[in-house]
Formats: structure tokens, C-alpha cells, sequence
């Protein structure tokens, strides 16, 4: 696909109004430049994924922001690309962003860069706690999170969120116990797979929780950009005690779908906790980042609303569409949670009778989908996530498939009955 230059003939930058529809719904190729989610399918999912549509990974197929490309290009036409810092402005950028997006105001000496936020949370793991700690997660969740504890040599402890109404839920009696004699709270906020955006109450409970049982709470903010249909997003760290340890992961990777840029960081306002983690990384340079990733950084920050506001809607229309299109073909054996944020939408497949879902549809419709059991083992194996992050053609040939699997499905227990 060919991408034009990030202002237009009068200098100004790009409005919302350049990333409509249209914009989002053109097909992005991304076959051949070595691609987690088309290159490795194969690898990951055998033969039968070969040809199939890949929805699980969670990065969009949706062309990105002009202006982050813009400002690559022109990075591009200096010769050089030795050892980079990431300067005051990039800092800058993303305080403003924090302040005006989340009503957070954060000092410019509380940001940490990191390579990732699976890489951070893996380092503060290490840097917090000691071998044999134990350390809670909230399940389901995200799995990288769960094995980075477990080969930390630390003990995980899984609090299992509550599903009701469509929606995980705190149970602060529960919770409580869970984190009593513990070390560490990974926090997921807002919530992957199950798309809660959790309210500036839950959070209340959660920090104070932490604060009553001396708990660190490394809270995974990744998705904070993401929330959805008038949601809004809490960092943990607003609600926080005074003096309550809280070590905050956040990226633009996420929020503007350039992952393979390696760029994130942490908000680690305590002086004396924010030495310990640099104690971690400073000898091996793991706080810096490279030239394009400070570029693209600076870029989604100071220039990156357009496009975040024009994805957003298309994400809202997708997933919406997801939910009344499977309620309407796929139910009751496929049930949608519509989430309050992220652009995946996690499935109920209990009804559809099989012990793995994802598989089914990967070798009966064509469609890979991340397997529920990747996130809260069997209490979750009959669940499916779905990536909506791409054009609507796209979407609407795998539920196609994914219908007519349910159909073929029918009809040969119908049969058999």
C-alpha cells in the first residue's frame, strides 16, 4: 500500500477526519516482513494454519499512523544510526500524553525505558521479590506474565476473577486472602483477554488491598489507550496510597501498533524503589532504546491523536459487528463478551462441545484464534480469543468461516441424533 506524507499541501498535520473508515478498512500484506502472527503460523500451529486467517496474536493489520512513518523516513535520510538516547522531548511527549489522556501528572525523573513490557515486568519481578516469594496474578490473563514468574523461581498464585453478566469481576473478600503473605501483585489494567476496564472503584480496592498486605503492585497499563465505548482508563498509581509501592508498565507499541519498534517504559515515582530496578538493568544497558524506537516514540506522542481516534472507531464497529454477527450465526455455542476495552473479544465456546476451540476452528474454519487454555488453563479451555484489529472484509471472511464450521457442526449432531 503506498502512504503519503504526514501533512498535506497547507503543513498542517493530519485530522481525524484522514483516518476514516476507508483508511482502516484497506488491506494491509503483511506476508513476507517477518511477521509473529503470518510468519510463524506454521511454526506455532502446524500444516493446517498455512493458509488460515490469523486473528490471535494481538497486533493490528491496520496500516499505521502517517506521521509515525513520516518521522521514520525523515530519521532515515541522516546517514547515521549509532547509539541513541531517548531525549528530554520524547519524556516530554509522553508526560503530556499521561496528563491530558489519563489525568496522571507524572515528574520527568519517574520514567525508566524498557524494550517491552513483558521484558520490565520480568525485570521487576527479579528486582522486587526474592527466589521462593510469591507472587499473585488475576487469572485469566495474558500468559507471558505467568511464566515469567515461574522460571524466576518465584511461586505464582492465581486469584480467578469472578465472570458475570459478560464481565470479570473483583471479589475483594477473595483477593484479600489471595495476596496475604505475598510479594507482588501483577495487575492487568486494563484486563487481557477479558477486556474489563476497571473502574476507579475496583482499582480503590485493589490498591488499598495491596497497601493493607505490603504488596508491590507491578500494574501492566499497556492497554491503557485502548479503552472503549466511553470507558475510561485509571492508572493504579492516581488511587495509590501515599507512599504505596507501585511500579506502572506502559508503552506506545500498544497504543499505535508498532511492537516491532521494541519501545516501552515504566512510572516508577518512589526514588529509592526506582534505584532498585535501575540496580537491575543500568550494567547491562537494558534502559535504552534504539534510534527507532525513540523516533517512533516521540512521534505517537506529540502527533499520534488522529490516528488513535479514527482506530478506536474502527475497533467499536468491529467488534460490535463480531458480537451480532456470532449472537446471530454462532449461538449458543459461541458466546461474545464485548469488551470495555483492548480489540479482542474473548468467547464462551462452552456450548460448542469441543475440549479445545481454537483448534476446532483452526482446522475446521480456517481461522487461528489464541486458545483459551494459554490463559487460565483448564478453567478457561473452553474459551477463544479473537483479534477484531483489521480491515472489516477480513473479519467478516473468518466469522464467515467460523459460521459455517458451527453449521457443519449442527448438522452432523443432528444427524447423529
Amino acid at each position: 500500500m503506498e502512504v503519503s506524507d504526514a501533512t498535506n499541501s497547507s503543513g498542517h498535520d493530519h485530522s481525524s477526519s484522514d483516518y476514516g473508515a476507508e483508511f482502516f478498512d484497506q488491506h494491509v500484506d503483511r506476508e513476507g516482513v517477518f511477521t509473529v502472527k503470518y510468519d510463524l503460523r506454521t511454526a506455532l500451529f502446524g500444516q493446517s494454519a498455512a493458509n488460515a486467517i490469523p486473528l490471535w496474536i494481538a497486533d493490528m493489520d491496520l496500516p499505521c499512523s502517517r506521521e509515525i512513518i513520516a518521522a521514520l523516513q525523515h530519521r532515515l535520510e541522516h546517514p547515521t544510526f549509532g547509539y541513541t538516547i531517548q531525549p528530554t522531548e520524547m519524556w516530554a511527549a509522553v508526560m503530556n500524553w499521561l496528563q491530558e489522556e489519563h489525568g496522571w501528572k507524572v515528574a520527568s525523573d519517574a520514567f525508566v525505558f524498557a524494550v517491552g513490557v513483558v521484558p520490565a515486568a520480568s525485570i521487576s519481578v527479579w528486582a522486587f521479590s526474592s527466589p521462593g516469594d510469591t507472587v499473585v496474578v488475576m487469572t485469566p490473563l495474558y500468559e507471558p506474565l505467568q511464566i515469567l514468574v515461574e522460571k524466576a523461581g518465584r511461586k505464582l498464585r492465581g486469584h480467578q476473577l469472578r465472570l458475570e453478566d459478560g464481565r470479570y469481576r473483583l471479589d475483594r473478600d477473595r483477593l484479600q486472602e489471595d495476596l496475604r503473605g505475598s510479594t507482588i501483585l501483577i495487575f492487568c489494567n486494563p484486563h487481557n483477554p477479558g477486556g474489563a476496564s476497571w473502574t476507579k472503584e475496583e482499582i480503590h480496592i485493589v490498591a488499598n488491598l495491596c497497601h493493607q498486605e505490603n504488596v508491590l503492585v507491578i500494574s501492566d497499563e499497556i492497554w491503557a489507550d485502548w479503552c472503549l465505548f466511553g470507558h475510561r482508563h485509571t492508572p493504579l498509581a492516581t488511587v495509590a496510597t501515599t507512599g504505596q509501592e507501585v511500579v506502572t508498565l506502559m508503552a506506545p507499541t500498544k497504543t499505535w501498533n508498532i511492537a516491532g519498534m521494541q519501545a516501552s517504559y515504566l512510572v516508577i515515582e518512589d526514588a529509592k524503589l526506582r534505584e532498585r530496578y535501575l540496580d537491575q538493568v543500568s550494567y547491562s544497558f537494558l534502559h535504552f532504546g534504539s534510534t527507532f524506537a525513540t523516533e517512533a516514540t516521540l512521534a505517537a506522542y506529540q502527533k499520534g491523536r488522529p490516528w488513535l481516534q479514527g482506530a478506536r472507531q474502527h475497533v467499536e464497529s468491529q467488534l460490535l459487528h463480531c458480537k451480532s454477527f456470532l449472537q446471530s450465526r454462532c449461538s449458543p455455542e459461541v458466546k461474545p463478551l464485548l469488551p470495555e476495552a483492548t480489540y479482542l473479544i474473548w468467547l464462551d465456546c462452552t456450548e460448542l462441545g469441543e475440549n479445545d476451540p481454537a483448534q476446532f476452528f483452526k482446522d475446521e474454519a480456517g481461522v487461528v484464534l489464541s486458545p483459551g487454555s494459554d490463559f487460565g488453563g483448564e478453567s478457561t479451555a473452553h474459551f477463544a480469543r479473537l483479534n477484531t484489529a483489521t480491515s472489516r472484509a477480513v473479519l467478516q471472511e473468518a466469522l464467515d468461516r467460523m459460521a459455517a464450521a458451527v453449521e457443519r457442526k449442527r448438522a452432523t449432531k443432528s444427524m447423529d441424533t
